[in-house]
């Protein structure tokens, strides 16, 4: 989808305190030859920090970053892959009333990992359906140290999860940069390799234990088949929607000078994602995702403001945006870089 007037006017993330993986591996949280073999170097780690308190710093600098105040905003939409605070409870309501006293709407997006981008997709359509409206705020929050979740243990995308928040403020009246073409899809035929053989109801383990997705994926026919199966198909639409969101921003693949992406600690992982793109590990962001640990829904918008901060993209730059969840949801954006924001 073409984002026609659709501006970046503001950026921000928060980032707690990182364990470094080689003290993890020493108190035993985390296994040794996963150390060894997986690249990661660190995990950002949130202690009894709420999600929706990180969201509330991030959206705040944000929206400083913007100069646009909480008037100004006409939507908002929280995305999270964990849960927030107390069931039954409003998280993106208790982001909403610290950063405006404004009745608007306000949405909670689950997309597993790509929720922060795919609200993003959301958040465009709501400011284009109509010509008064001037920006939408999207935040993405989780902490996952909760005691059902072992963050060193994450089961696949050879993962450690760190805990994080991120926003990103969108405005029809201006920007640093621009958002030039977004897209979604779904591979939703492999949601039963997430949900294994476990019963839809409860919602949660009855024995109240920690989410094993490893066993989950195995119960369909074996992990390393269930896993390779969900990798090709995920790689399959990533790759088309990356060519279609390129091509609709009227650009070429070799006009992308930096790849925001999930964040991964092997190489030979991100090159299964950008390969079939035609496009290079060293566009992406491993060294620096690599200490913090896959940060569910904000890789994308904590690495696009590392590389706005740390000036590795500048005026006339156009970025990637990669971003997939839970094995069957994807967003793919195309955002050119207008200034250096002050």
């Amino acid at each position: 989808m073409k984002t026609t007037g659709i501006h970046i006017a503001g950026l921000g993330s928060f980032i707690p305190p990182i364990v470094d993986a080689k003290k993890a591996v020493e108190l035993g949280l985390y296994d040794a030859e996963d150390y060894e073999w997986y690249g990661w170097t660190g995990a950002a780690v949130a202690g009894d920090t709420p999600a929706p308190d990180m969201a509330v710093t991030a959206a705040r600098r944000a929206m400083a970053h913007a100069g646009i105040p909480g008037d100004d905003l006409d939507l908002h939409i929280h995305a999270c892959g964990h849960e927030q605070g107390p069931e039954g409870w409003s998280a993106q309501h208790y982001i909403l009333h610290h950063i405006t006293d404004r009745d608007l709407p306000s949405f909670r997006v689950w997309q597993a990992c790509s929720a922060m981008i795919g609200s993003m997709e959301l958040a465009a359509c709501h400011l284009m359906a109509s010509p008064e409206r001037k920006a939408a705020l999207v935040t993405g929050a989780d902490n996952v140290g909760t005691p059902g979740f072992n963050r060193w243990a994450f089961g696949i995308q050879n993962g450690v999860v760190g805990d994080a928040a991120s926003a990103v403020v969108l405005s029809t009246r201006g920007g640093f940069a621009r958002l030039l073409a977004i897209t979604t899809g779904s591979t939703a035929e492999v949601e039963a390799q997430y949900r294994g053989t476990e019963p839809l109801f409860p919602p949660r383990p009855a024995d109240g234990g920690q989410v094993d997705f490893r066993e989950r994926l195995a119960a369909n026919g074996g992990l390393d088949e269930t896993v390779a199966e969900v990798v090709r198909r995920q790689g399959e639409l990533r790759t088309e929607l990356a060519l279609r969101t390129v091509a609709e921003a009227d650009i070429d693949m070799t006009d992308i000078k930096r790849v925001a992406h999930v964040f991964t600690g092997q190489e030979s992982y991100l090159k299964v994602i950008l390969d079939p793109m035609g496009l290079s590990p060293a566009q992406g962001l491993l060294e620096f995702g690599r200490g913090l640990g896959h940060l569910t829904v904000n890789d994308q918008i904590v690495g696009l403001e590392h590389l706005v901060s740390t000036g590795q993209v500048g005026p006339g730059d156009h970025v990637l945006i990669v971003a997939h969840g839970g094995g069957v949801s994807i967003t793919c954006a195309v955002v050119v870089i207008d200034e250096l924001p002050g």
